[in-house]
């Protein structure tokens, strides 16, 4: 009963924007394009669903293709950094300017390094997630409770035990964190990156989505974000159940916190 409920709460909001929306296009859609017809959009994710399946499941393959070389990335330099201060004397500078630059003002070098094709789409979000996750592992580890260490060093613990036994599994929640917050990042960098080097019908969706707005296919344009936003909610959502879990864990007794 409790579960029906909040369900049925959580579904109160999605259903009075779509009245909204139904009511806004048929006070105003007469004399503004930009009011998609809802029922037309839906039209257009049935007639569309091919274009739209291939198109999801290419970004997404570029997605989480970036993500995992990105995270693997991003945790080794955390822990190179957070290890080695020289290291991080000589690359944080650089790698705290480019965390603060905005993602478009790089792709015309990622295109002279990369070039035009699959490395190119997928080196754009690595570079995103790979900053997120190097900015979560260093602050684990610097972060890190210096009395452990001590009694690593005392128990005669090796590099690689202090990494994989102690800071990876410390560092975990900020890491998914981290990849949580790199996935918002890096479906706008798919979208600029796909657009960049634009293909159709197989473009990806970033493209489809970016290729319906310059031709006013808004009906398009709001189906694609419509399947977007669905994939990006699952995501999120695996990745919260994730994050609670091993925060949970974390929090229990036997644990590090």
């Amino acid at each position: 009963m409790a579960r029906a409920l909040r369900i049925g709460l959580s579904l109160i909001i999605p259903l009075l924007l779509l009245a909204a929306w139904f009511a806004l296009h048929s006070t105003k859609g007469a004399e503004n394009s930009y009011i998609a017809d809802p029922r037309w959009v839906w039209k257009n994710l049935v007639s569309l669903r091919g274009p739209l399946v291939e198109n999801s499941l290419l970004s997404l393959r570029r997605l989480l293709t970036g993500v995992l070389v990105g995270t693997l990335l991003g945790i080794g330099a955390g822990i190179t950094l957070g290890r080695r201060l020289w290291v991080r004397q000589l690359f944080g500078p650089t790698l705290n300017v480019l965390t603060a630059v905005p993602i478009i003002v790089l792709i015309p070098f990622f295109l002279m390094v990369l070039g035009f094709g699959e490395a190119f789409r997928v080196g754009v979000v690595a570079t995103i997630v790979f900053l997120l996750v190097y900015q979560s592992m260093l602050s684990s580890i610097v972060d890190f409770p210096k009395r452990w260490l001590e009694l690593a060093a005392h128990r005669e613990k090796s590099e690689w035990q202090i990494v994989f036994q102690m800071f990876i599994p410390s560092a975990i929640p900020e890491i998914i964190r981290a990849i949580r917050l790199s996935f918002l990042f890096g479906w706008l960098a798919i979208a600029f990156a796909e657009k960049a080097v634009a293909e159709w019908p197989t473009g990806g969706l970033g493209y489809q989505i970016l290729r319906a707005r310059e031709q006013g296919l808004y009906d398009e344009l709001f189906a694609a974000v419509i399947v977007l936003g669905t994939i990006a909610w699952i995501i999120d959502s695996g990745l919260g159940w994730l994050e609670r879990i091993v925060s949970h864990q974390r929090q229990l007794p036997g644990g590090q916190q």
